[in-house]
């Protein structure tokens, strides 16, 4: 067994133990003991959970069914879901990086980059187009916030416009994207934006599981929605844990809804989300490293005994 794959391995390993690790340590810092006074619909936190997995499998078929058709579904799932997780318990979006580990193998660190960075641009895009919808339907309030999220939008128009100027006026450039520009991108950006909208119901079903009501929580479902995404953009905690809460905390605040009520309904929401990525994320990227490397774990195994 070459040197190159025992590192590999030992690498995947030790990966394998600190994500554990930091899982534990991550979900601990939320502090769940407010849920437990309230009566919480878990059927819905249930369909909640399954939704946001749905979306993450979604969120895969932009590789299947868009920019890259050789990646095959449960590798898609893998990046995806795989680099999710990893964000929920490292620091500043950790596991962004690791998707370039599962990419096919064949695949060149150029192609891996820009498989990694046109669907997050795509990624940026749908939460933006979602989230001006929370201003007119929501009724949302926060001059600060809206402030942000127009400003975004118009950041967002700014970098299309000049995406798209570049392209044209730079060959150089546009030999670098060329095989990504045709319909197999507007499918990408078509089944990013479904994987948003999914994210959107099980937001709203998790309001609702807290009490709210499934009219009113659709609205609010909107706010918070815009809310949590413009401050999940800034890399910060594992999981974003108190940035997610405080977003959902000034979301519902913008619709008259007060603190004590606002936080309990930010740490299910939290809470929803961990449990659909987390236990998901670890058992793919175990089935990830046995895939690759279970050939040169059973020869360890037979050195060692």
């Amino acid at each position: 067994m070459s040197v190159k794959t025992n590192f590999k391995l030992i690498l995947g390993i030790l990966v394998t133990v600190l994500i554990l690790h930091y899982s534990f340590k991550t979900l601990g810092g939320l502090n769940l003991r407010s849920l437990f006074n309230r009566n919480i619909n878990w059927v819905l936190v249930f369909v909640s959970i399954l939704i946001n997995i749905y979306s993450n499998y979604i969120r895969g078929l932009c590789y299947t069914l868009g920019i890259d058709p050789n990646i095959k579904r449960m590798a898609a799932l893998q990046i995806v879901v795989i680099g999710h997780a990893a964000n929920m318990v490292l620091p500043l979006n950790i596991g962004d990086g690791l998707r370039y580990a599962f990419f096919p193998s064949n695949y060149s660190v150029l192609r891996r980059t820009k498989l990694v960075i046109i669907p997050a641009l795509a990624d940026f895009v749908a939460m933006i187009m979602i989230s001006i919808l929370a201003v007119p339907f929501s009724g949302f309030e926060d001059s600060k916030l809206v402030s942000v999220l127009w400003t975004l939008s118009i950041i967002c128009i700014a970098c299309i416009v000049l995406y798209l100027a570049i392209i044209y006026f730079v060959p150089q450039f546009r030999k670098y994207v060329n095989e990504y520009l045709n319909v197999g991108m507007l499918k990408m950006m078509l089944w990013v934006t479904f994987s948003y909208v999914l994210l959107l119901i099980a937001t709203w079903l998790g309001l609702a599981a807290c009490g709210f009501g499934l009219i009113p929580s659709l609205r609010m479902s909107f706010a918070v929605f815009a809310a949590t995404n413009i401050v999940g953009i800034i890399p910060a905690s594992p999981g974003a844990v108190g940035l997610f809460e405080y977003g959902v905390v000034v979301g519902l605040a913008g619709l008259g809804i007060q603190k004590s009520a606002a936080l309990p309904a930010g740490l299910l929401l939290h809470l929803i989300q961990y449990a659909a990525l987390v236990p998901l994320g670890i058992i793919l990227f175990i089935a990830a490293l046995h895939g690759k490397y279970s050939g040169a774990l059973k020869n360890l195994l037979r050195q060692k005994l």
